[in-house]
């Protein structure tokens, strides 16, 4: 075995000494030496070993200089050799090769075919072996990923680098190197426009990217070149931040577009796309909540370009918990996530739409047909300047990907098998081309041929450049990921390597035995304890900060997007749809089963108010059961589809007020059918429009009770427990409404009824027909049930102003529930 020779940096008064057989050098956190010099790059220059020797190689924008002089690769012996990164005086690190400072031990047996994991699977008898760091001391968090085994070395003999392009990207991603804007182009001096309409001088096939994105206006003599952000919907981020207009662009600069990665030289944008910008890097990750427990402890952990990782472990172990902290949804309170070279959480707003995360219910409206699905999901989720053609190509594009183009005109819920639904709402988190794409349990329910199926198809999709990681509760297929990271009670990793490597680390000879030995107190002094690990145990909060809102689009476009689905939905829903024309069918004949033949007329009674009242009675039950029926399991039977998209953006004030509109509109109308026919054919209402007015306030009254059913679909957790809140509802309207008994008069049962929806509707009905006029001034006198346009008015106002103060409750109510899944 070659002795490789030691490596010692010196920069901005630190010294480091290094076995090898890699150190980085630049500005990003990750690098073993940050420099913080504004014309070094990211990752400026690589120091490696090759054929036992040091040597740089340079990875920047700007150059890295020695002795004045341009360096692009230089081979290292003993003298001190000074690099300057950026230019001929920026900043020096200095470095030398000093002798080795111990022999190596003997060479282990051949082990060059098993692939190297950041945690080695060992049998349960053995140690875990520790590795040389430059410091003796235990690697600290934020420190996980420098202290990895080193690569494989290829049977070419040519190093393996991190940094190096990637070897598969993720559909749409620029290859490395690439660029989209060359000098010749800036020669002309004119402003060039970057977007994804082709009219555009640089045309960036993005589905994030905007019809008209940004603009580069190009150096001039003693002036950097500057680019504009045209209100991009998804931004534009030059070096993290967000552009607000028009920022300068310094040699060097990172700048995103969407999903795509460029570095300005100066006089090009070349695409970055390395293995190390592609891989996921989880450092130090706990979950500390109230009282101090712990829901993750110290997970660390990399996931390369093209692999699948599934997450096992007992109920309890923090499956979730780690997929909330990896997605950036519930940030961990400890530790960092690093994707594309940044940590996640400072810069989640430059990275949110590079994550897709399918949860464990399906995210599409069963009722809809898969087409009519994903492109709803599509109007909701791309630029608000995608075109319909754009859309519909999005679609086919991911319907082909999860092999669903012969399904799009199915119905999801009853068309398509379980494997088939959950191919949907990966499609559904596809629409924005995501290179990192995490699941939970998606197999859950499923049959084995089914699980099978899904799992095979992850494979695939990491096999087309992405990271995938699955939670799951399954162990049928973990033959198809490269990775199982196995969680143990507390959270903290107890496996984390290849499948073969799972049953030999823990001694056992299946997976039930496994578990069982996870439950295991002594679980830690049965099976080594993983490498890397640190304590965490005095560690304070780290990380409070709340997850920024994402953009939104438009409000009008969200709403009529959201109308439109919800129209959709009912036309598609046979059974609402039945519910909507039968319901006031069937309640309208039950009015006319009430005795007499004088209608709603009291004049026709010869004064009489008793067949007048019951059939007004009936009316007002039918309105405040159709009301509530149509409404009441609508909020909590999509939550899971509404929080997927709260999270990618959806406002919850709209997509309230979208129910509203369209059920409280079928409500009105089932108002008015239910009193047409209770009335037709029989005397009408005495007074001008009488029966009209009736309509109106039944109308008015169903309509409210839809506000009032959403409210309460949002306040329950269950369709179980809608039934028996529609039940009490609906009886406590009656009770409170006046019809069945006196309610004026009787302190604080009156004060009560008037919150009740129905005090108000059966008030305004009466005072349309005079009901009450006969007992003015005495004990039975309802004043606000009084004939006249005065008091009619007011019901109807008071009725109005109970709808509203519903809806404002039911907004905070839907917010505090898209809230919950962040908590």
């Amino acid at each position: 075995m070659c002795v490789v020779d030691r490596l010692q940096v010196q920069w901005a008064g630190q010294t480091r000494t290094f076995d090898g057989p890699r150190v980085v050098v630049g500005r990003e956190l990750d690098c073993e030496v940050a420099v913080t010099d504004a014309k070094a790059s990211r990752h400026h220059v690589v120091l490696q070993v090759e054929d036992g020797a040091w040597v740089v190689v340079d990875q920047s924008s700007n150059g890295t200089y020695v002795s004045g002089q341009r360096v692009s690769r230089l081979q290292l012996t003993g003298a001190p050799v000074s690099l300057h990164l950026g230019g001929p005086t920026g900043e020096p690190v200095v470095v030398s090769v000093l002798a080795p400072a111990v022999p190596p031990p003997p060479p282990p047996a051949p082990a060059a075919a098993q692939p190297v994991q950041p945690v080695q699977p060992l049998p349960p008898v053995q140690q875990p072996a520790s590795r040389p760091v430059p410091t003796q001391e235990p690697a600290p968090a934020g420190e996980f990923w420098k202290n990895l085994p080193p690569p494989q070395v290829p049977a070419s003999g040519g190093p393996v680098d991190a940094w190096r392009p990637a070897g598969v990207l993720p559909p749409g991603q620029l290859p490395h190197g690439h660029s989209v804007v060359l000098p010749q182009q800036l020669q002309t001096g004119r402003s060039l426009t970057i977007g994804r309409e082709q009219t555009n001088d640089i045309v960036l096939a993005d589905p994030l990217v905007s019809r008209h994105h940004a603009r580069l206006d190009p150096a001039t003599p003693g002036a950097p070149a500057v680019l504009h952000d045209l209100g991009s919907f998804n931004g534009t981020f030059v070096e993290g931040h967000r552009v607000q207009g028009a920022v300068q662009l310094p040699v060097g600069s990172e700048v995103i577009f969407g999903n795509q990665t460029f570095r300005w030289d100066g006089h090009q944008l070349i695409a970055s796309a390395t293995a190390h910008e592609f891989t996921l890097y989880a450092d130090g990750l706990t979950q500390v909540v109230a009282g101090g427990k712990r829901l993750i402890e110290n997970v660390s952990f990399k996931l390369e370009p093209r692999s699948l990782t599934a997450v096992i472990g007992p109920s309890g172990a923090g499956k979730s918990t780690l997929l909330g902290a990896l997605t950036g949804l519930k940030p961990a309170s400890h530790g960092r996530v690093i994707w594309q070279g940044h940590d996640l959480y400072q810069h989640y707003d430059q990275l949110r739409f590079q994550i897709g995360l399918v949860p464990q219910q399906d995210i599409l409206h069963p009722q809809l047909k898969v087409r009519q699905g994903l492109r709803f999901a599509a109007q909701l989720r791309l630029p608000p300047d995608t075109t319909a053609q754009e859309w519909d190509h999005r679609v086919q594009t991911v319907a082909d990907q999860m092999q669903l183009t012969q399904r799009l005109d199915n119905r999801i819920g009853t068309q398509l098998s379980g494997g088939q639904r959950k191919r949907v709402s990966i499609a559904t988190e596809l629409l924005t081309a995501p290179p990192l794409l995490f699941l939970d349990e998606p197999t859950s329910g499923l049959d084995p041929g089914l699980d099978l199926e899904v799992m095979r198809q992850l494979r695939a999709l990491a096999d087309d450049g992405r990271v995938v990681m699955v939670v799951t509760h399954s162990v049928l297929a973990l033959d198809v990921c490269d990775n199982v990271l196995v969680l143990a009670p507390g959270g903290r990793v107890a496996y984390f390597g290849p499948p073969s490597g799972v049953l030999a680390h823990f001694g056992k000879t299946n997976y039930p035995e496994v578990f069982d030995l996870l439950d295991d107190a002594d679980l830690w002094q049965r099976i080594p304890v993983p490498q890397h690990s640190v304590d965490t145990s005095s560690l304070q909060q780290s990380y409070a900060g709340a997850v920024p809102a994402p953009p939104r689009q438009s409000a009008s476009r969200q709403l009529t997007t959201l109308v439109k689905r919800n129209l959709a939905v009912v036309l598609a829903d046979r059974l609402l749809l039945g519910m909507l024309v039968l319901l006031p069918l069937i309640l309208g004949a039950l009015s006319r089963v009430v005795p007499g033949e004088n209608g709603l007329s009291v004049l026709e009674a010869g004064g009489r108010i008793g067949e007048a009242q019951q059939r007004l009675t009936v009316l007002i039950v039918a309105a405040c059961l159709m009301g509530t029926a149509l409404a009441i399991r609508e909020l909590v039977g999509e939550r899971p589809i509404f929080r997927r998209e709260y999270a990618v953006g959806l406002s919850p004030g709209l997509y309230f007020t979208s129910k509203v509109l369209v059920l409280g509109t079928a409500a009105f109308v089932q108002g008015l059918v239910v009193t047409f026919l209770a009335a037709v054919g029989l005397p009408g209402a005495d007074g001008t429009a009488g029966t009209f007015r009736v309509a109106l306030a039944i109308a008015v009254l169903s309509a409210v009770m839809v506000v009032i059913g959403l409210a309460l679909s949002a306040l329950v957790t269950s369709t179980e427990q809608t039934m028996p809140a529609l039940v009490g509802l609906v009886m406590l309207q009656l009770v409170l409404s006046g019809a069945l008994f006196e309610i004026a008069g009787r302190v604080l049962l009156e004060q009560i009824a008037w919150l009740s929806p129905s005090r108000w509707g059966y008030a305004a009905s009466a005072s349309a027909i005079q009901l009450v006029d006969r007992f003015e001034g005495t004990d039975r006198a309802d004043w606000i049930a009084q004939s006249g346009a005065g008091h009619y008015l007011m019901d109807l106002v008071m009725l109005g102003l109970l709808g509203a103060a519903a809806f404002g409750v039911g907004l905070l109510l839907v917010r505090r529930s898209a809230e919950a899944a962040r908590d």
